[in-house]
């Protein structure tokens, strides 16, 4: 089977036919191969797979600023981030488009994940097992089923890698989602953290020694940050998003853990229109069942015989002029081509189109290509600034906490120096009138004795 694929391409319009083998036999057949992948995978899938749905105009037009701010970063969203849009916004999950590109992704990686032929010739025989109805299911109900198929690689959190989890990264996240986030993988992460938690941390991130903890310990917070931002390390008592993701990398046992790179090639289709999917499907179907060989052998009434071979050479033999008429004897046949004929041929060549313009610019999946043309002009012309502090309403209400803290100190510090300046000034206006009248004193005292 394999060797009729000369191309991946080929292999990109077969896997359209695969779709109609359950998820859940498609899993099975996976952990009998020993094939997993990777959350990153599970990651890109998720991503493009409910593309079109987050940025489709009409839904788009209800995100507050905050969110299509946050949205810019859409191409460096987490899982976690991912599926929060599904719950939040109740986003249809496309199953058949995730299981199209997980498929494509496969044979093109069959190399690195060393899968054998015979996996992909399965698959062949488990498509004849099942009609040409596409499975649906929600979101939740999928992930239960594919949840053993991936594993989180050494390195990575939430299908990231824990280098790129910088400030850029986190500005589609608020203080609110990072503690979501901590809770995810178990780990409560506090809003400040004590002086010895700060040196726990300092300690398995540079692999100090007992007696460099204990000298450590005996200097103070302000020391300790000090210590830290020496050696490259912005670290903190008052968690900041950085700050929480270190947390969390400490929780986790994440410090000094080495990443592999991400080796696969993602070089496939992104979008397919379901309805062509399925009507690929139905013309495969009828082009199979249509007049067996052995039917030739069995009937022995030559007129029958007759008729059957009209419609054979009819097939691949149109006529040649509109005028002329179809014999009346292949009324009954032409029946059962009426399927295979489409009234809008367009429709099955749309995939086609899309598949060949993601083939040649496959990682141009930025914001702007999801976007209508009309969206992305209105955003051009009116580009959405970045929410400043001064902007309440764009601020969680971790955030807002955190910053009345901040200006509550700000305010103490400063009435704390006015009364400073004030108690300076007074010393200095009494000691000056008490100079002033000493000066005085002295010099009308000899005036007074003449």
């Amino acid at each position: 089977m394999m060797s009729k694929f000369k191309t991946k391409e080929d292999f990109f319009d077969f896997s359209k036919l695969l779709l109609v083998i359950p998820i859940a036999d498609l899993v099975k057949l996976m952990s009998r191969y020993e094939v997993r992948l990777p959350l990153y995978v599970h990651r890109f899938l998720l991503k493009e797979t409910i593309r079109g749905n987050v940025f489709e105009e009409v839904l788009y037009d209800t995100y507050t600023d905050e969110l299509k701010f946050r949205l810019r970063g859409y191409d460096n969203f987490s899982i976690f981030l991912l599926e929060k849009l599904i719950v939040d916004y109740n986003l249809d999950f496309s199953l058949s488009r995730y299981k199209e590109m997980m498929l494509n992704i496969l044979y093109i990686n069959k190399e690195a994940l060393v899968i054998k032929n015979k996996f992909f010739d399965e698959l062949e025989q488990l498509k004849h097992n099942y009609t040409v109805d596409l499975e649906s299911m929600n979101y939740e109900q999928f992930y239960n089923i594919v949840n053993d198929l991936f594993y989180e690689q050494s390195g990575f959190l939430d299908g990231i890698n824990i280098n790129d989890w910088d400030d850029e990264l986190l500005t589609s996240y608020t203080l609110g989602d990072l503690k979501a986030l901590g809770l995810k993988y178990d780990v409560k992460i506090p809003r400040r953290i004590n002086k010895s938690k700060l040196v726990e941390i300092l300690a398995a991130k540079f692999r100090l020694s007992i007696d460099e903890v204990e000298l450590l310990e005996m200097k103070s917070v302000l020391d300790l940050e000090i210590y830290a931002k020496e050696k490259g390390f912005k670290i903190s008592i008052d968690l900041k998003k950085t700050d929480m993701i270190e947390y969390m990398k400490f929780s986790l046992g994440m410090y000094n853990s080495y990443p592999k790179d991400d080796f696969f090639d993602y070089h496939v289709p992104l979008f397919s229109d379901a309805e062509a999917v399925e009507e690929d499907l139905i013309e495969e179907s009828v082009e199979e069942t249509f007049i067996p060989e052995e039917v030739h052998d069995e009937v022995e009434d030559d007129s029958i015989k007759e008729e059957l071979n009209i419609v054979e050479e009819d097939r691949y033999e149109p006529y040649q002029t509109a005028d002329e008429e179809k014999p009346s004897k292949i009324e009954e046949p032409i029946k059962i081509e009426e399927p295979i004929k489409i009234e809008e041929p367009i429709k099955v060549e749309e995939p086609i189109k899309i598949e060949e313009s993601k083939e040649e610019k496959p990682f141009e999946t930025k914001t702007e290509k999801a976007m209508s043309e009309k969206q992305f002009a209105e955003i051009k012309k009116e580009p959405i600034q970045e929410p400043s502090l001064a902007d309440s309403d764009l601020l969680s209400s971790e955030e807002k906490e955190l910053l009345d803290e901040k200006i509550n100190l700000i305010i103490k510090k400063y009435y704390k120096r006015r009364r400073t300046r004030r108690v300076i000034w007074t010393i200095a206006l009494i000691l000056v009138l008490a100079v002033g009248g000493w000066a005085a004193y002295t010099y009308l005292l000899p005036l007074l004795n003449v």
